[in-house]
């Protein structure tokens, strides 16, 4: 039986997301040998080398324990690479029922950032909050969740995820917010089906279809549209103003295109944080500056097989060389 057909919840147990499923197939691929465990555990094991997964989080086995805590709370990570002397916003975390109090505060840094202190995949993160209105809005709709909310200065620049292993930088996407570029005929609802019908004829397995609710009317708004405007030819209109491919974003790799100074110094500020051997980092790029967001120790690694534009890289077998050294090819 090929690689491919072989069911990974037979070799490891449990249901695993697509990168975690792409590793097991690798692995196993390489002659890895997997030990299903108690609780959705299992072991990967190779010579000398043995790593323990819990949660289905194959990064984590290999991250340390103080690198995953530190960088789950984004203040936590901000604070530690500011005092490294490496770039990354201000921002303070309040607790849900603190809306004066943190309204206060980002008063003096308007426009910001609103986002759960420890949320994944772009859930319930608000861009460009200038008034009071709407932070409120956007404030009481995390808190409605989560018990902190996390308040950010807005940088100002396009956002790349950088895929970090073990010391060097295999990976760069430029993540686009969902959007639709206009031809001046079709309406954005329109506009929105043509894309989706495009998602589903390419069948890329990442990218989501696009999603016409009350956030992207909320986005729209603030471009000055509604779901039946008819942008002009040439013009991109965002649904979103969080780019992350989970929430209907494209991935473009642009991995050979991006300014070697930066890489070298997202490298240093990464290499910094001792245990942290596999991640993806959002970066803030306008012009020669950049800005690190956050560091994400399980990171959507298929997003770089599955790019909605340009070179797949192969980050998958980089992750399975350096927790198995012995298997490299």
């Amino acid at each position: 039986m090929k690689v491919e057909q072989i069911k990974v919840k037979d070799i490891v147990g449990r249901k695993l997301s697509r990168s975690n499923r792409m590793l097991v197939r690798e692995a196993y691929k390489r002659g890895v040998q997997f030990e299903i465990l108690p609780n959705k555990r299992f072991r990967m094991i190779q010579k000398d080398k043995k790593y323990l997964v819990s949660g289905g989080k194959i990064s984590h086995s290999f991250n340390s324990k103080l690198a995953i805590k530190v960088t789950k709370y984004k203040d936590v990570t901000s604070r530690l690479l500011r005092n490294g002397g490496f770039p990354a916003p201000e921002n303070y975390v309040f607790n849900k029922y603190e809306l004066n109090r943190a309204w206060n505060w980002a008063q003096n840094i308007l426009p910001v950032v609103l986002k759960p202190n420890d949320g994944t995949m772009g859930k319930h993160v608000y861009v460009k909050i200038d008034d009071y209105t709407e932070f409120k809005h956007c404030f009481q709709k995390i808190a409605e969740q989560y018990d902190k909310v996390l308040v950010e200065k807005y940088i100002e620049g396009e956002e790349y995820r950088f895929t970090y292993v073990k010391g060097e930088i295999v990976a760069i996407a430029n993540r686009i917010p969902a959007n639709v570029i206009g031809d001046g005929v079709k309406t954005i609802r329109e506009l929105v089906e043509e894309k989706n019908a495009e998602r589903e004829r390419r069948n890329n397995p990442i990218h989501k279809k696009l999603v016409l609710d009350e956030e992207s009317e909320r986005v729209l708004k603030r471009q000055g549209f509604t779901f039946d405007s008819i942008p002009i030819e040439g013009v991109r209109v965002f649904l979103r103003n969080n780019s992350n491919v989970s929430t209907g974003g494209d991935a473009v790799d642009v991995t050979d295109l991006i300014d070697e100074n930066i890489k070298k110094q997202v490298q240093l500020a990464l290499k910094s944080i001792p245990g942290l051997r596999v991640c993806g980092t959002d970066v803030l790029i306008s012009g020669e500056s950049f800005h690190i967001i956050e560091i994400n120790t399980h990171p959507m690694l298929s997003m770089h097989h599955f790019p909605w534009e340009g070179k797949e890289r192969d980050v998958i077998g980089k992750v399975i060389d350096a927790m198995f050294p012995n298997t490299v090819q």
